[in-house]
């Protein structure tokens, strides 16, 4: 039986011994998902009181989900709202991506995608410090240039390319995770941004 050619260096020898990392690490990971619910405690406060739980894409209560493995690193999403009919999808996703950032992304396609698109594309004088998405792969989220662009470093008509150039609309924002004292209300402000970009509330 020919032995295993595993090797593991020094350094990392050195890690798998010490359990307080990864201790450290889930103590972490339940504090930010603490975060994120804090924060949808207040989406769905603020969909109570301005009655948009009555309205479409609303119907769906709000998800928080977790796992280990975004390009290799831990990552915590909540979804809210979060409508997804075939290729109508309608989705505000915040996230925290470790050792990167916190996100919060406007994801549009099908009809939800023809219905708000006009809406965004004449709110681009307010969007100077978002990203627009410009990979036809909808479901990454780095901001990897492959696949988001300042859209302040766009003019009018090339965000309005961008806009329809996929059969979605991506618009996000991030956050340094040194900052995490302040990403609730960053994260529900940008939140309610992305509902008015729409035009669900005024």
């Amino acid at each position: 039986m020919e032995l295993s050619k595993i090797h593991l260096s020094s350094a990392e020898t050195e890690l798998m011994q010490n359990a307080a990392i990864i201790l450290t690490k889930n103590n972490v990971l339940q504090k930010i998902k603490t975060l994120l619910e804090e924060v949808q405690q207040m989406q769905s406060a603020f969909v109570q009181q301005h009655g948009l739980h009555t309205m479409d894409p609303f119907f769906i209560s709000p998800k928080i989900s977790r796992g280990e493995n975004y390009q290799g690193l831990p990552y915590i999403i909540l979804d809210y709202p979060r409508m997804s009919t075939g290729k109508d999808l309608f989705f505000i996703r915040t996230m925290f991506w470790w050792g990167h950032y916190f996100s919060s992304t406007l994801h549009l396609s099908g009809s939800y995608k023809m219905r708000f698109r006009e809406k965004i594309r004449t709110s681009y004088p307010i969007l100077q410090n978002h990203f627009v998405g410009v990979n036809d792969d909808q479901w990454a989220h780095h901001f990897e240039e492959t696949n988001y662009v300042k859209i302040g470093s766009l003019n009018a008509s090339g965000f309005e390319k961008r806009c329809g150039e996929f059969e979605h609309i991506k618009i996000a924002a991030k956050w340094p995770l040194d900052k995490w004292q302040k990403a609730s209300s960053a994260l529900v402000a940008n939140w309610k941004f992305l509902i008015g970009l729409c035009g669900l509330i005024a």
